[in-house]
C-alpha cells in the first residue's frame, strides 16, 4: 500500500536533485515575501511611532501655548471654558480636555471641554495621578502616558499651570488625544501591504515556476565583475551603431538637395533633417564622452584659438543668472594668442567655473579677465563671495567633494563639477589653480600654453 507514495517520493526527490534550481525556487518564494513582511513591519512601525511623536508633540505645544495664558486667569471658568471650545474645533481628535486646580485628594474642575464638569470635584484615576505629580516636580514640559478604552487608542497629557505672580502650580491642564483615526490608517496600510504581499508571492511562484535556472555563485560572481564592463561597452557599441545610419540619412540628404526638381519647401525640409542628424549625432558624442571620462579616455578635437569670443559668449550667457541675485558680471574683452584646446570643452570649463561664481557669490560682482604673461594665456575668474578655507582648498578638485558650512548647506551640487573640470584641463595641457581668503572671495585661474605659430 506504501508503493505508490513511495514511488512519487522517489521520482520526486530524483527530479530535485538533478533541478537544484527548485530549492532557489522555493527559498524564494519564501525568503522574498519574509523580507517584505518584514520590511513593511518595520516601516509601519516607525510611522506610528512617528505620528504618536508628532500628536505629542503638537498637543504638547497647545497645552504650554495654553499655560502661558491659563496662569493669569486660572479662576475664570468662563473664560477658559471659551479658549477650551476655540481649541477643540482645530482638534477633532481631542476628546477631553479639562483644567483642575491643585488639591491635595481631589481636584476641582475650573473649566472644561464638557462645560456640565465646570465646578465639580473629582478624584482622578491613576494613571491621572501619576501624571500629575510627575508634573507637579517638573512643570515646565508636557507629560503623556498611553491607555486604552473601549478598544480605541489613546495618549493622555498633563500639563502644569504656573502662576504668573509667584513660581508655583496652580493648575493642570489634562487632555486626552484619540488615536482611532491614525490606527485606522495603519491598519489599512497593513491590509494593503498584506493585499501585495500577496500578489507579490503569486507573481513569484508564476515567473520562478516557468524561469528559474540553475544558478551557479561562481557565475554570478564572474558576472558582476563583468557588470560595468559590460555597461560602457554596450553605451560604446550603440552610439557608434547609431552614427552609421545617421551617416546615412545625412549623405542621402546631400544628394537630394541637389536636385533641380527640388521644390524651395523640399530643400528646408532637407536642411531640417540635415540638421536634426547634426543634432543627434552630437548628442551621441556626448554620451559617449561620459562613459569614457571615468577612464580617462574623453575625446578631444583639438584647435588653435583665439577664446576672447567664446568666453564673451559663456558670460552674456551667464548675464541673466547673476542679474537675478543682482551681482555684476564683467569681461573686458581683448584679443589673445591662440591657444590649442578642444572649443566645446572650453566653453564647458568657462560655464563650469563662471557658473560655480555666481552660485557661490550672495552679493557684490564676478569679473572675468584675460592676460597673456610670458608664454602662457591666463583667464582668471574672480568673485567677491563666501571664500574657501585653506583645508577645503586642499580637497577642491576631488571627486564628489563640496566645501560643507552654514553659508553653503542650502547651495545644491553633486561635486562632481570641478573634478570634470580639472581633467578637461589637464587632458588639454593647461593648469588649473585656486586662491581664495574664508570670507573675502574666490580665484580661479586657468591657463595654458600659447600655440606655437603656424608653419
Amino acid at each position: 500500500m506504501f508503493e505508490i507514495p513511495l514511488k512519487i517520493f522517489r521520482q520526486g526527490f530524483s527530479f530535485v536533485k538533478s533541478n537544484p534550481q527548485i530549492i532557489y525556487t522555493l527559498f524564494l518564494v519564501v525568503a522574498i515575501p519574509l523580507a517584505f513582511f518584514f520590511t513593511s513591519e518595520q516601516f509601519l512601525k516607525v510611522a506610528r511611532d512617528n505620528q504618536d511623536r508628532l500628536e505629542r508633540s503638537r498637543i504638547g505645544l497647545l497645552q504650554d501655548t495654553f499655560a502661558l495664558f491659563a496662569g493669569e486667569r486660572i479662576f475664570d471658568s468662563a473664560y477658559l471654558n471659551t479658549r477650551i471650545g476655540e481649541i477643540a474645533k482645530n482638534n477633532q481628535t481631542m476628546t477631553h480636555f479639562q483644567v483642575l486646580a491643585t488639591s491635595d485628594a481631589e481636584f476641582q474642575v475650573l473649566a472644561s471641554l464638557d462645560e456640565r464638569e465646570t465646578g465639580t470635584r473629582e478624584a482622578p484615576d491613576p494613571l491621572t495621578s501619576s501624571l500629575l505629580g510627575v508634573s507637579s516636580a517638573s512643570f515646565e514640559h508636557s507629560y503623556a502616558a498611553q491607555f486604552f478604552k473601549d478598544g480605541t487608542r489613546y495618549w493622555r497629557s498633563v500639563r502644569a499651570i504656573v502662576g504668573t505672580s509667584s513660581n508655583t502650580v496652580v493648575g493642570y491642564v489634562v487632555t486626552d488625544l484619540s488615536m482611532a483615526q491614525a490606527d485606522a490608517l495603519s491598519r489599512k496600510n497593513i491590509r494593503n501591504a498584506y493585499i501585495v504581499l500577496a500578489i507579490i508571492i503569486l507573481l513569484i511562484i508564476v515567473l520562478l515556476a516557468r524561469q528559474a535556472r540553475i544558478l551557479d555563485y561562481a557565475t554570478l560572481y564572474a558576472r558582476l565583475k563583468e557588470v560595468d564592463q559590460m555597461k560602457d561597452d554596450f553605451v560604446s557599441m550603440a552610439a557608434h551603431e547609431l552614427r552609421t545610419p545617421l551617416a546615412i540619412i545625412r549623405g542621402y540628404a546631400d544628394l537630394l538637395t541637389g536636385e533641380d526638381a527640388l521644390s524651395p519647401e523640399g530643400k528646408t525640409n532637407l536642411k531640417n533633417i540635415d540638421q536634426a542628424a547634426l543634432s543627434l549625432n552630437a548628442l551621441i558624442g556626448d554620451i559617449l564622452d561620459v562613459s569614457k571620462l571615468q577612464e580617462g579616455r574623453m575625446s578631444f578635437h583639438y584647435e588653435a584659438r583665439d577664446v576672447s569670443s567664446e568666453i564673451t559668449a559663456v558670460v552674456n550667457s551667464l548675464m541673466k543668472p547673476a542679474h537675478d541675485k543682482h551681482l555684476t558680471l564683467t569681461y573686458a574683452p581683448s584679443p589673445l594668442p591662440n591657444i590649442t584646446i578642444d572649443i566645446d570643452r572650453f566653453r564647458q570649463i568657462m560655464v563650469n567655473l563662471v557658473g560655480n561664481a555666481i552660485k557661490y557669490t550672495p552679493s557684490g560682482s564676478v569679473t572675468v579677465t584675460t592676460s597673456a604673461i610670458e608664454d602662457r594665456v591666463v583667464i582668471r575668474v574672480s568673485d567677491t563671495g563666501m571664500g574657501i578655507s585653506a583645508a577645503d582648498q586642499q580637497k577642491l578638485f576631488q571627486k564628489f567633494f563640496r566645501v560643507k558650512n552654514e553659508a553653503t548647506q542650502l547651495i545644491t551640487g553633486t561635486g562632481l563639477g570641478l573634478w570634470i573640470t580639472a581633467q578637461m584641463v589637464k587632458t588639454m595641457k593647461g593648469t588649473l589653480v585656486v586662491e581664495s581668503i574664508q570670507g573675502k572671495g574666490t580665484d580661479f585661474i586657468l591657463s595654458f600654453p600659447i600655440a606655437p605659430p603656424a608653419s
